[in-house]
């Protein structure tokens, strides 16, 4: 990112003897190729297993098993994505726009509103982002580690509630096994 925003400034042209190492090389590093990863694993076996507990535990036991599991993803999310310099590079590509400035000011004021707005914040932060969003949005504002361990950790339990017991549950007993039982 640093290259492409020096490109910008020179008009394309690199330094002459400059070096231009591939993309991967620069920013993945092998937290953040193994947080990558296991995102992916977490994206595709969320769903079915969130069912799966659904079906052979209940709604809302299987709802609480299901956020114990996205707590440990948050916890090691937040763990492999600490002191990224990718994350660096994406905080410092959203600050020179206009809605990134606005957040970095959310994140770094101090007074009594800023503090408000940050609280205010949290919530769908933790409802609508998974373990691995939450993990760089808490690193992307440079949220204290005690901080961001707690609420992403401690959030996947709502979170879980909300959209495993309440949602997925609902579904799963209002239509998908009433539906299964008639066949």
């Amino acid at each position: 990112m640093e290259e492409v925003a020096a490109r910008e400034q020179t008009g394309g042209a690199l330094k002459a003897g400059a070096r231009q190492r591939p993309f991967l090389l620069r920013y993945v590093r092998p937290q953040m190729g193994a947080a990558l990863t296991l995102w992916r694993v977490e994206a595709y076996t969320a769903m079915p297993l969130a069912l799966l507990l659904i079906a052979t535990l209940g709604r809302w036991p299987g709802a609480l098993v299901m956020g114990s599991v996205m707590a440990a993803y948050a916890a090691l999310f937040l763990y492999l994505l600490e002191d990224d310099p990718a994350l660096d590079d994406a905080r410092a590509w959203a600050g020179r726009r206009r809605m990134g400035r606005a957040l970095e000011r959310l994140a770094t004021r101090g007074d009594a509103v800023g503090k408000a707005r940050r609280a205010a914040a949290v919530v769908p932060a933790v409802m609508v982002l998974g373990p691995f969003w939450r993990a760089v949005v808490f690193h992307l504002f440079r949220m204290p580690r005690p901080v961001a361990y707690l609420l992403s950790v401690g959030g996947s339990i709502p979170h879980s509630l909300l959209w495993t017991g309440l949602v997925l549950g609902g579904i799963w007993e209002g239509l998908v096994w009433p539906w299964i039982k008639g066949l």
